[in-house]
């Protein structure tokens, strides 16, 4: 039997050099995968958030058309109040309540009219006229915020 030695195969130098090679195209590869999950999770949360802001602020607007506001309150939860007298001169009282577990809720209310009085989250005389700085923070990722502003006006209080 006569052996053959010829020099196809592969060395251990370039054995461990493709690995080296292949082990860092593999690494970046991961990398840019996870980083585009962790976008596509932000972007998912993001939209959340800015749904979630359009519901309470189109539900203060349904509660400024109909009651008068007389409370905004957050701690865990964000609750406004609002009240209205009935034909009989009673009052009526609606309570709304947003509260999901993987979102903070902060909010700052500052009156329009009467000309420079401002108030913390609870008032007594009626408002027809307030700025609303809504902004609603990820529990999960405290770097993911949606903050809108907008003005609350009506012509007539309905009380």
């Amino acid at each position: 039997m006569k052996w053959k030695f010829n020099q196809s195969g592969l060395t251990l130098v370039e054995l461990l050099a493709s690995l080296a090679i292949f082990g860092v195209i593999s690494v970046l590869m991961w990398n840019f995968f996870f980083q585009g999950l962790n976008n596509n999770e932000r972007a998912i949360t993001q939209n959340q958030l800015q749904q979630e802001a359009n519901l309470i602020v189109n539900t203060i607007q349904e509660i400024h058309t109909k009651y008068t506001i007389t409370e905004f309150s957050t701690t865990s939860s964000l609750a406004i109040k609002g009240k209205k007298l009935d034909e009989k001169g009673q009052e009526i009282y609606v309570v709304e309540t947003f509260n999901k577990d993987q979102i903070e809720y902060g909010i700052s209310v500052t009156i329009i009219k009467p000309s420079g009085e401002t108030f913390k989250n609870s008032f007594k005389n009626p408002v027809t006229e307030f700025d609303l700085s809504l902004t609603l923070t990820s529990k999960k990722d405290a770097n993911v915020k949606y903050q809108t502003k907008t003005t609350f006006s009506k012509l007539a209080s309905n009380n």
